[in-house]
């Protein structure tokens, strides 16, 4: 069965699940435009597929001023559970006699127009609007997007996390209510705007500051062990290890080193001799045209091949570390 660009099958091995493929999705950019429309959705859960938008909120911005502002509540067309409804404060209740979704995407559609998109954690609402995009309209949502968060991550590296709540604490914004859409658009145009203050304060220009996420090639088989005991019985001990996509927690070098102080080896290409290709987010990546980058092809290819390679998330590859 599928729905939109996503597939769902039973076969041999059970239940299983292609993820959208969403060739054409707009780019996650570092940009700092006089004009943007902010945009929240608050669902019924994390899947495009399973869940459902039961609101929208969106703002146009220019030239650091709120212009218009788009807000509608959405009926999913079923009951929503008591948790959604504890965490958004939207009742079932206040969604009875709302408009579908179907209804509202050409509306909304018509309001952002070909505006740069900005958002907090924005690839969350993106793969939504992309996937019901291609569902109800029959075309994929291609703008691209700015994400707070990603910006957050570079200003204020010293944070422990980098939600919405907490770059307003940073910043000292008066705060209450969360997770209504209009209102979170507010906080997070809010943010954007003190950043950009921040920014050019802090580096000179936004210009120095976008130049922080160009990506400077680091040459991984060079990295030396800054310890000499190692942990033989180590998952990752005298493992070859590959990275593709943008890691969230580290940068590239930072996690191959992690590595190589455990008795590891890395290469900066998949090979016939790699055992772990590492997972980051390849929306960051120019070059993704299908939702993998050409390295998780290739190992993929080496798998079916039956080659001893293992294709993780970031995450799993964290929780290598935990006992170690």
């Amino acid at each position: 069965m599928s729905r939109g660009t996503a597939t769902f099958a039973f076969g041999p091995e059970g239940f299983t699940y292609d993820k959208p493929n969403r060739q054409f999705k707009g780019k996650n950019i570092i940009a700092f435009p006089n004009e943007y429309v902010v945009i929240d959705l608050e669902t019924t859960g994390l899947s495009s597929y399973w869940d459902f938008v039961i609101e929208i909120g969106a703002l146009k911005i220019k030239n650091g001023e709120i212009t218009d502002q788009f807000q509608q509540l959405i009926y999913p067309g079923m009951e929503i559970d008591e948790f959604i409804e504890q965490f958004t404060g939207i009742t079932n209740e206040m969604l009875i006699g709302q408009p579908y979704l179907d209804d509202i995407l050409p509306k909304l559609d018509d309001f952002i127009g070909e505006n740069i998109i900005l958002g907090h954690n924005t690839n969350f609402d993106i793969n939504f609007l992309y996937d019901n995009y291609i569902r109800c309209l029959g075309k994929p949502f291609s703008n691209n997007f700015i994400d707070n968060m990603r910006l957050s991550r570079k200003l204020y590296p010293e944070l422990p996390h980098h939600r919405l709540i907490d770059i307003i604490e940073k910043l000292n914004i008066e705060a209450s209510t969360f997770h209504r859409a209009l209102i979170d658009c507010n906080y997070t145009y809010k943010c954007f705007e003190l950043m950009k203050d921040e920014i050019s304060a802090r580096y000179g220009s936004l210009e120095a500051f976008q130049a922080l996420f160009k990506y400077q090639y680091v040459d991984l088989t060079k990295l030396k062990a800054e310890n000499k005991d190692f942990d033989e019985t180590h998952p990752l001990y005298n493992k070859v290890c590959v990275f593709t996509g943008k890691l969230e927690k580290y940068t590239r070098e930072q996690a191959a080193q992690m590595v190589v102080n455990l008795g590891g080896l890395c290469e900066n290409n998949v090979t016939k001799k790699t055992n772990f290709l590492i997972l980051g987010n390849n929306d960051y990546c120019s070059a993704i045209k299908d939702g993998k980058s050409n390295k998780q092809k290739k190992a993929e290819a080496y798998k079916l091949k039956g080659q001893d390679i293992e294709i993780i998330p970031e995450s799993v590859f964290y929780d290598m570390f935990e006992n170690s």
